[in-house]
């Protein structure tokens, strides 16, 4: 039985010894000993999250408000242009209308360059 109480003694303290171990997860260095700069630090996002028109859409009534569009720099820059009957709403159709018109006139734009 002393050999037995010898090697009971022995894995107890092995795993005592080992158990900081386990818990102290360190980041990986680089070769300069400086821990690598993490994905958040050097770009806030790697893809621009997408964003719904149901998640602009606060109050549920199908159109968008100045107020509503706030977070979309890009949308809020051409809301009045796009909203074609002036309400202060912006629809779904509108927006459509405004886009595809954009994106004739872009085409049109690059044509008269020639």
């Amino acid at each position: 039985m002393n050999h037995a109480s010898k090697l009971s003694g022995l894995i107890a303290l092995a795993a005592a010894v080992a158990m900081p171990m386990a818990f102290a997860q360190t980041t990986p260095t680089t070769d300069e000993g400086m821990q690598p700069a993490s994905p958040q630090t050097t770009a806030p996002t790697a893809e621009p999250k997408q964003v719904t028109w149901a998640d602009l859409d606060v109050d549920k009534d199908g159109s968008l408000s100045k107020e509503e569009v706030t977070t979309v720099p890009a949308l809020t820059q051409v809301f009045d242009d796009a909203d074609a009957d002036a309400d202060g709403k912006l629809t779904a159709e509108e927006y459509k209308a405004h886009a595809a018109a954009a994106s004739d006139d872009g085409g049109a734009a690059d044509d008269s360059g020639q």
